[in-house]
């Protein structure tokens, strides 16, 4: 009874949803603050690059709460004391000027101290069979990487383990009881949103998956272990949709904008040798594409699409939870600027999409209008573009280990933020995300954040009946 005191739970289900301050020593928190700041500048100081380490980004949220609390005690503390002495000697401007900043001090002092342990208002309307609901599959067994060989080499990554897992999320996204099952009520419920109300998927319609290639600008064996695509998992996508009965040359998958390296094309065309993968070269078992002219208004980048993605009926949109070195992030929107008719080298493409571009990949109807999947690879995740991945993530219930997850959603909104609430805290890193709230308020569906990074609970995981974000955990 004493342990379940110190945390505050939720009166619906009994999970922990934060710390009741109250019932701690009072000195227990700040004590872990200062804790954690010694433990930076110890660890930090003789060697930078220990910051990036799993330990120190855990304690970033602690330490910098911590700093945010004495700065702000500090402030209010100098600058009552300040406008009170100006008082006496009848400055009345400038103790009116310290006064103020006394409150906006003491303001942030109580933020600090008292921000409550609730879910962020959500912004839009969620969509789904479930409105609103992300999938985050989590299989130990998937990713078991340990810092040794590449992250993405067959014998850490077994392939029965990721077809699991991605059965699994669809599942839990449609209420279906197998692949095919789950396919098709996801290609009905799309369909009834666009036009073809009471159908599911037909043959001839043209599937397109786009893949980030990001750090392959030319054809190769493989791209070492700077970010790309996983090719278990891509493999794992296409098999779901062979077993639900797709043909496979109604399926495309690949980067426009890239190359296609052989560890990705191997791994597809063996297990499906009907199956067209697409990258900028075309060789080598490859497929090219053209591109559309017009269908992309947008000041930021090329007024153009892919063609195989333009003629796809249906966009299935796999991006890599890392980060990018100018926009912060690089997740689902960002990886349709691969299917802009754009150039491999990034260097001659003269642009890069801001806001404006990254809400429209997600509302635009040729774009996210048509992806009826977001499927974000979270198996490895990485703090920057190129770089490889953690080697391990400390945030629980990871542990130190592979996080091994994919997160899902029928709603590209509601999908981007729970990635960015796992990359934030996991990275330490944070921003980048105001295109999240645009595309909401455009129509595109519910962007919402979670409580904290120890309950992970949304608007729809505390209460039921409101608009909002509900996160599904799955072990398969």
């Amino acid at each position: 009874m004493v342990f379940s005191n110190l945390f505050k739970r939720c009166p619906r289900t009994g999970k922990i949803h934060g710390i009741n301050k109250s019932a701690w020593p009072k000195w227990s928190l700040l004590f872990a603050g200062l804790a954690a700041c010694a433990w930076y500048l110890f660890r930090v100081i003789p060697k930078p690059s220990r910051a990036a380490y799993p330990c120190q980004r855990a304690a970033a949220p602690i330490r910098i709460g911590f700093l945010t609390y004495c700065v702000a005690l500090a402030g209010y503390a100098f600058s009552f004391t300040k406008a009170r002495s100006l008082l006496r000697n009848k400055k009345h401007v400038r103790a009116g000027l310290f006064f103020a900043a006394a409150i906006v001090s003491l303001l942030v002092f109580i933020a600090n101290d008292a921000r409550p342990a609730l879910a962020a208002n959500p912004i839009g309307t969620a969509k789904g069979i479930f409105p609103g609901r992300v999938a985050w599959v989590y299989n130990t067994n998937a990713a078991k990487w340990t810092g040794e060989g590449n992250y993405w080499d067959a014998a850490v990554n077994p392939q029965a383990e990721y077809n699991k897992s991605f059965t699994a999320g669809i599942a839990a996204l449609s209420g279906g009881k197998n692949d095919a099952d789950s396919w098709n009520k996801i290609f009905r419920w799309f369909n009834n949103a666009h036009g073809r109300a009471g159908t599911g998927y037909q043959a001839g319609d043209m599937i397109a998956i786009k893949i980030n290639q990001n750090n392959s600008a030319a054809p190769a064996a493989d791209h070492g272990n700077a970010m790309n695509a996983n090719p278990q998992t891509c493999v794992a996508v296409v098999a779901s949709l062979v077993n639900a009965g797709v043909p496979q040359a109604d399926i495309w998958i690949g980067d426009p904008s890239r190359a296609v390296t052989d560890n990705i094309f191997n791994a597809i065309h063996n297990a499906f040798p009907n199956v067209k993968v697409v990258d900028y070269f075309g060789n080598n078992g490859r497929v090219t594409t053209t591109n559309v002219d017009g269908v992309f208004p947008n000041n930021d980048v090329k007024n153009s699409e892919s063609a195989c993605f333009y003629n796809a009926r249906y966009i299935i949109c796999q991006p890599l939870l890392k980060g990018h070195v100018g926009g912060i992030i690089t997740f689902g929107s960002k990886n349709l600027y691969g299917i802009n008719g754009i150039l491999p080298n990034w260097q001659d493409n003269k642009r890069h999409p801001g806001n404006s571009a990254l809400t429209a990949y997600m509302t635009n109807a040729n774009f996210g209008g048509k992806v009826v999947l977001w499927a974000m690879d979270a198996m490895y995740p990485s703090p920057k573009l190129d770089d490889a991945p953690f080697n391990g993530v400390a945030l629980a219930p990871f542990n130190g280990k592979q996080m091994s997850s994919f997160i899902m959603s029928l709603d590209g909104v509601a999908e981007e933020c729970v990635s960015y609430d796992f990359w934030s805290t996991i990275s330490g890193q944070s921003g980048g995300t105001s295109y999240i709230n645009n595309a909401a308020n455009a129509g595109a569906g519910v962007a919402d954040h979670w409580n904290n990074s120890t309950a992970k609970q949304y608007a729809k995981n505390l209460d039921p009946n409101a608009n909002g974000i509900e996160l599904v955990t799955v072990r398969p």
